[in-house]
């Protein structure tokens, strides 16, 4: 499969928003990585954004991989962990020694694997959190979720 990964743009909104209908969280996404808040990456197939990733510059544990995904078609080509890849590619050109991540181990068993594959190791035990969702056609609901932080030294 050929795809290309990079960095998102204004141009990119809509195309994130055929993949998770929130145009608030990408329009705040888009707007935090003009001030290098963080880094918006995309997976592109043909003009067609099949995947995208964050990583976040400000907050607490930094930099921290942030709000993978892939859309479903296009899961298990790899698509997944070049995002990683190239988010901890971004940390390293900026000095970082290390990265992180927070996972819901329950919701999320699949993304602990992989990141585990790439030398994510835990760094607390699991504790619970709320903070609010959004749906696909972008309504938003409140939940509470277990999470784990995990991390990376980046060589």
């Amino acid at each position: 499969m050929n795809y290309i990964i990079r960095l998102a743009n204004e141009n990119d909104l809509s195309g994130l928003c055929d993949i998770r209908n929130n145009k608030d969280l990408f329009s705040n996404y888009l707007k935090k990585c003009a001030k290098r808040e963080l880094y918006l990456a995309i997976a592109e197939q043909d003009s067609l954004i099949v995947g995208f990733g964050v990583l976040k510059l400000k907050g607490a544990l930094l930099p921290k991989l942030s709000d993978l995904y892939v859309k479903e078609d296009y899961r298990g080509n790899g698509i997944g962990s070049d995002l990683i890849r190239y988010r901890e590619n971004i940390a390293k050109s900026l000095g970082y020694s290390e990265i992180f991540v927070s996972v819901d181990p329950i919701e999320n068993p699949k993304m602990i694997k992989l990141i585990s594959k790439y030398g994510y190791e835990p760094i607390s035990d699991p504790y619970i959190k709320k903070a609010i969702f959004y749906n696909a056609n972008g309504t938003t609901y409140n939940k509470t979720y277990t999470r784990i932080d995990l991390k990376k030294l980046l060589n």
